[in-house]
């Protein structure tokens, strides 16, 4: 699939009815109340709406990831630095039995906070909705960092993430390439990062009740000098939010919606070599991990094995006129299989 995007719908819901699209900017009105039910242990609020917020910064040294989620049942939380240069990993995570309030509304503009002991992690708008600030603190990790909302952002909506079920849809929202600056504090030691690129990823829904999905991300750029960073998504959202961003200097993004994705891998070692390509061909690139986060969770009927290696991307990228560039980049892949 590969079609333009469409100016972003005030809501999930016209006239009752929810139409699946790939849009520029996000959807205001992001409220599921008219879909949560009463809000109460078995309802849908709790066992079917999942909503969180990712973001990621990375740079040529460093590779940072940083989420929380409301699972319904579970709040989570994760955030870990990978130091390129050393090959050293430090992450921290959390999962908390109902860690939201029954009546939180997940949206990029929410307070989004998880405390563990002394862990604690906290998404929070920049003023005036300029950006997002993530921020992490225990006794040997002090981080933040921000990410520049600059008006690039995409967002999509399916509004049929399941068969056979009655879950009505699923909305995801978007920006990769983001201008960042990056802070941190471990062990005694201080990094200052500024003028580089992150993600920013929020998505809330009603996802299928066994899903699985695979992901790329990455920042880079291509051998003219313009950067070129993407998002790419299988088995899940129909291939809406598969998007490429590029951007030369301090201009504006150009948002380009991409195909399907398809991805080849080895599923029992995500560590070996990633090839992934777009169903018309544009688009080919290898992933070469670097290293990976892995996290299992088993909660009576609910589980949730997540992969995340990160890396370096290279590759070739086809524009409209049909020149092939090469690029490169640095970012995560990601293997996700959940029965939620």
């Amino acid at each position: 699939m590969k079609n333009s995007h469409s100016p972003a719908p005030d809501s999930f819901a016209t006239d009752g009815v929810v139409t699946a699209g790939r849009f520029n900017g996000a959807i205001a009105d992001v409220s599921t109340t008219q879909w949560d039910g009463s809000c109460g242990l078995l309802s849908p609020r709790r066992t079917q709406r999942k909503g969180w917020i990712y973001g990621g910064v990375m740079d040529t040294r460093f590779i940072v990831g940083f989420a929380i989620a409301d699972a319904g049942l579970l709040g989570t939380a994760f955030v870990y630095v990978y130091d390129r240069l050393n090959s050293t990993l430090v992450e921290h995570k959390t999962t908390r039995l109902l860690g939201f309030d029954k009546h939180f509304q997940p949206s990029p503009n929410s307070n989004w906070f998880l405390k563990n002991g002394r862990n604690q992690w906290s998404i929070q708008s920049l003023n005036h909705k300029a950006g997002w600030v993530f921020s992490f603190k225990n006794t040997t990790l002090d981080l933040a960092f921000e990410l520049m909302d600059d008006a690039g952002s995409i967002s999509a909506l399916n509004n049929a993430p399941s068969k056979g079920d009655s879950r009505p849809f699923h909305y995801t929202h978007k920006l990769v390439g983001a201008p960042a600056n990056l802070r941190f504090t471990l062990n005694g030691e201080t990094h200052e990062i500024t003028n580089v690129q992150g993600v920013f990823d929020f998505t809330l829904g009603y996802p299928p009740r066994t899903t699985l999905w695979q992901w790329a991300c990455w920042v880079g750029r291509l051998d003219d000098g313009r950067t070129f960073s993407c998002n790419l998504v299988a088995q899940t959202m129909n291939g809406l939010e598969n998007t490429a961003w590029l951007r030369l200097n301090d201009e504006s993004a150009r948002v380009i919606p991409m195909a399907q994705a398809v991805f080849h891998y080895n599923r029992a070692n995500t560590l070996q070599t990633w090839a992934i390509h777009t169903t018309d061909g544009q688009l080919r690139v290898q992933f070469t991990p670097e290293g990976e986060r892995k996290e299992s969770i088993h909660i009576g009927a609910m589980y949730s094995h997540f992969t995340q290696p990160f890396g370096a991307f290279s590759g070739t990228w086809t524009d409209e006129q049909g020149i092939a560039h090469t690029l490169t980049g640095i970012g995560v892949v990601e293997q996700h299989r959940a029965l939620w």
